[in-house]
């Protein structure tokens, strides 16, 4: 499923992310992120699957039903900041 820029800035918003965020954990410099969003540019197909990647774990769910649009999983959403969270932790141990 393809889905646009508009959907990616409003993602980023319900999960309170930064186009540098999205950046660095794609591996992408912020511009491409801002061009994409701002429809000013197309994005390689690699990039687009690994910004759908990182959007989805964290709970966003990409909808072109009848309408276009993104909602975030709540459920998932909250899993991954618990996984992320116990991570840390052991990270830090």
């Amino acid at each position: 499923m393809g889905f646009s820029g508009r959907q990616v800035a409003a993602a980023r918003e319900l999960l309170g992310l930064k186009q540098g965020d999205l950046a660095e954990l794609v591996g992408v410099a912020r511009r491409t992120i801002t061009k994409f969003e701002n429809g000013e540019a197309a994005i390689k197909p690699a990039t687009l699957n690994q910004i759908q990647v990182e959007l989805e774990k964290r709970g966003i769910e990409f909808t072109n039903g009848t309408g276009t649009g993104v909602r975030v999983n709540h459920a998932k959403a909250e899993e991954f900041a618990r996984m992320s969270g116990q991570a840390r932790k052991e990270a830090d141990h």
